[in-house]
């Protein structure tokens, strides 16, 4: 997409494929951080008030996200990357003893712990959705969703496969049964559209150190419908709150105010924060990349993604390996190779990959496993070619 330069990460790789592992930081996003940096290291005003903060750096990285997923910034707020988020959610919500969650048998093991200990502490059952030859079938899901089910939890796009899973179908299932759908976006956010209304999501959580541009920041995002907005009962801090004034600054210095006096919560995703001061430094991160993301456009970004991982799967196939998922891979800017070769056989083609500096990945869970490629916005078709020509001559000399 002829951005290359706004990454500089990328000039010590001959190809990266690997943005399902971390993504790269931009230039854009650099700037926001350093300004605003510089802005405390000077102690500008503003710099110690909430409400100027809040105008000045809260409001614009939700504006962004906003646009990014078609959704309101009332229905936004940040996260410490993906597990913070999901549990921050989820502690909001109380569901009743003997319930059950739905979820899938591949997730990646931080949303596996998650739920095995909100289960456990709410003692609920755990459906697990097994996987057909790494993939899920809607069918599947409507067996294990009934009228018992609290929520539906698991990713939309799926870390090992790639599959992108149909979450207006999933929804309609859960929905139809008065459960939640809730799910793990950091695969799918950045990289995809994703539409969260449109798509009858009721909460979503993206961590940003992959498809949306801020590798070791910390930074992520979360949306939240309405309806779980209003049913949210999270732990109150104060910055949760309703400014008793409309505001903080002029409230701080009045001498009849009751520290342990009534407060109200929030009626927006924030809800949900963290409820003392939010973390501006790691806003600004993100503010930076969305912008990017935004400026770029998510539509012709995941046109670009895809063509670019359908050429990777084509390829494969015509090599005659496989692919996770195989004839049901599609729109997913991952893909999996399945080499045939047993797994030290497949590690040691991979090490060669990253000894020559094509970075890809190697993964794989309940017995499926392969090379995974993960191409995003900045890389253009020759890391494509030269990561074939390298599992090519790989190949060649097994």
């Amino acid at each position: 997409m002829g951005i290359k330069h706004l990454f500089p990460g990328l000039k010590n790789f001959k190809a990266y494929l690997n943005t399902a592992s971390a993504g790269f930081l931009p230039l854009t996003a650099l700037k926001r951080i350093m300004d605003f940096s510089s802005y405390l290291v000077d102690f500008r005003e503003g710099a110690d008030s909430v409400d100027f903060l809040e105008k000045e750096i809260m409001e614009k990285v939700l504006e962004e996200g906003a646009k990014l997923f078609h959704t309101s910034k009332e229905n936004l707020t940040l996260t410490i990357q993906t597990t913070e988020g999901l549990k921050r959610l989820l502690s909001s919500l109380e569901p009743r003893r003997g319930m059950n969650i739905v979820s899938f048998d591949m997730e990646f093991p931080s949303l596996a712990c998650l739920l095995k200990s909100y289960a456990k502490r709410y003692s609920l059952e755990l459906r697990i959705v097994k996987n057909k030859g790494g993939w899920y079938f809607i069918e599947d899901v409507e067996k294990a969703v009934d009228d018992n089910t609290f929520a539906v939890i698991g990713s939309s796009v799926q870390w090992i496969s790639g599959q992108r899973m149909s979450l207006r179908e999933i929804s309609k299932v859960a929905h139809e049964h008065g459960a939640w759908l809730i799910v793990d976006a950091v695969q799918h956010a950045g990289s995809l559209g994703l539409y969260p209304e449109r798509e009858g999501v009721d909460a979503f959580v993206a961590g940003g150190e992959k498809w949306l541009l801020n590798p070791s920041v910390g930074s992520g995002i979360m949306y939240i419908s309405n309806e779980l907005i209003e049913e949210a009962s999270p732990v109150a801090g104060l910055l949760n709150m309703k400014p008793p004034m409309g505001e903080w600054s002029s409230w701080w210095g009045m001498p009849e105010k009751n520290p342990w006096g009534e407060f109200e919560l929030r009626n927006d995703a924030r809800k949900l924060d963290f409820g003392g001061g939010p973390p501006y430094l790691m806003a600004t991160a993100l503010w930076g990349a969305l912008e990017l993301i935004n400026a770029l456009n998510i539509e012709k970004i995941e046109k670009h993604n895809i063509k670019l991982a359908g050429k990777i799967r084509d390829e494969a196939l015509s090599l005659g390996l496989e692919v996770i998922g195989n004839e049901n891979w599609e729109n997913s800017a991952i893909v999996t190779i399945k080499t045939g070769l047993s797994y030290e056989k497949e590690e040691e083609i991979y090490q060669q990959m990253i000894a020559e500096g094509i970075k890809v990945s190697h993964r794989g869970a309940l017995g499926h496993y392969g090379i995974r490629a993960s191409p995003h916005l900045y890389n253009e078709m020759e890391d494509v070619e030269r990561f074939l020509d390298s599992l090519v001559d790989s190949l060649s000399k097994l």
